[in-house]
């Protein structure tokens, strides 16, 4: 398959995951998850994934992430960027990476049982550092949030 070949479809994406995480150094007494415990709290369905460009996920907001007057509280939409941005800053690192920053911008109200799309970008893919961008929309097309975050890429020791 190509570099280039977008992959669609929730299985089709952990299974590409989960082949090139089998070549990652694993530090000892470390049990790979894949989804994430967190991804699948969240319920985040994967949709697409382009090599090294971007990754493309939908959820349905639980009431179990409401706020006090029933809205999506905000640090769960943060959560939701960043088990789409983790996946594909390792993804594009082809190895470890961890969040130096994350930043999230809410624009728009979003009710439980709403559906939404969530898209992330690089922006940039260097070295030691990822940049990637990210936006949610809801079931009407309309900007809901954006987040931008900062990825280091862990430099492992050669066996």
């Amino acid at each position: 398959m190509s570099d280039a070949a977008p992959i669609r479809g929730h299985e089709q994406i952990l299974e590409h995951t989960i082949e090139l995480f089998r070549g990652f150094p694993i530090p000892p007494g470390v049990e790979l998850q894949l989804p994430p415990p967190s991804s699948t709290t969240l319920d985040i369905r994967y949709e697409e994934y382009v090599p090294a460009r971007s990754l493309k996920a939908t959820v349905v907001v639980s009431e179990r992430f409401a706020n006090a007057v029933g809205l999506l509280q905000g640090g769960f939409l943060s959560a939701m960027f960043d088990n789409l941005i983790g996946p594909l800053s390792y993804l594009t690192a082809r190895g470890p990476t961890t969040s130096l920053e994350l930043s999230t911008h809410f624009l728009r109200s979003v009710f439980p049982g709403s559906k939404l799309t969530l898209d992330a970008v690089v922006r940039r893919a260097g070295r030691t550092a990822i940049y990637i961008a990210a936006e949610a929309h809801n079931e009407d097309g309309k900007l809901v949030a954006t987040a931008m975050s900062t990825v280091q890429v862990i430099q492992m020791p050669s066996s």
